[in-house]
């Protein structure tokens, strides 16, 4: 009886040590993850240490993973750019484009092709404003004046001139309402004639003699018998029949 009294005894021994040993129900869990939802991400490395509990001096301190939540911001919803507006000009006096103002390989009045988008707006006594958005290439019209005009401006300067008006013409009276016939006969071998590839009219280019003018042009849009557009300009710009082309 006795030995087995002792042989109980020592078991119970060895199964308490081994209990309070290794922790026991009452000591802390092992490490865990807790997933957070996909925001949530664990910092590599960042473990912090874990004090034992107080009525527990013998337990090891354990190390617990601190999760970190990155928050993910909506995509931003991007305005549509505006238009744009030129520098304010002070002091531009009175508008020089009116119904005598008249076109020529070089220009139109006192804005001459290759002046500065600034230079220009001083000499029509006008603010430009830009009616396509600014970039490489963008059209604008004058504020004041002859209505009917649209300037090009390509890489910061004025590179071409639209009108779309009868009151305008160039100094020879050559306008919008003239027959090709009637062009020819003023200008004669000058004249170029291109078809338009749509087969909706013809191109007639004033091509200029001077050699110093050779990368002018004054051109005629006709629905194949009358003048429908006119338009200067240097070359390649004054050639363009698509439209101004954006940055």
């Amino acid at each position: 009886m006795r030995t087995l009294l002792v042989g109980f005894l020592a078991i119970a021994t060895v199964m308490a040590v081994l209990f309070f040993g290794l922790g026991g129900g009452s000591g802390p869990a092992d490490p865990i993850l807790v997933a957070t939802g996909s925001t949530t991400t664990a910092a590599p490395g960042a473990m912090e240490s874990v004090s034992p509990e107080a009525d527990d001096p013998d337990a090891e301190p354990t190390l617990v993973a601190v999760t970190t939540t990155i928050r993910v911001a909506p995509a931003a919803t991007i305005p549509p750019r505006p238009l744009g507006t030129l520098a304010p000009i002070d002091d531009l006096g009175r508008p020089t484009l009116d119904a005598a103002s008249s076109v020529s390989t070089v220009g139109i009045d006192r804005i001459m092709f290759g002046m500065t988008v600034h230079d220009a707006q001083v000499a029509a006594g006008s603010r430009f404003t830009p009616v396509t958005r600014i970039g490489h290439c963008y059209l604008v019209t004058p504020d004041d004046g002859q209505a009917g005009l649209t300037f090009w401006v390509v890489a910061g300067t004025v590179e071409r001139v639209d009108v779309d008006t009868r009151t305008i013409t160039t100094r020879s009276g050559a306008g919008i309402g003239n027959t090709e016939d009637r062009i020819r006969e003023m200008f004669g071998e000058r004249i170029h004639t291109t078809p338009l590839p749509d087969g909706s009219g013809n191109l007639l280019a004033y091509i200029p003699k001077d050699v110093a003018d050779a990368t002018y042009r004054v051109m005629f849009l006709t629905n194949g018998v009358q003048v429908t557009r006119l338009w200067a300009g240097r070359l390649p710009w004054a050639e363009e029949l698509g439209g101004c082309p954006s940055s």
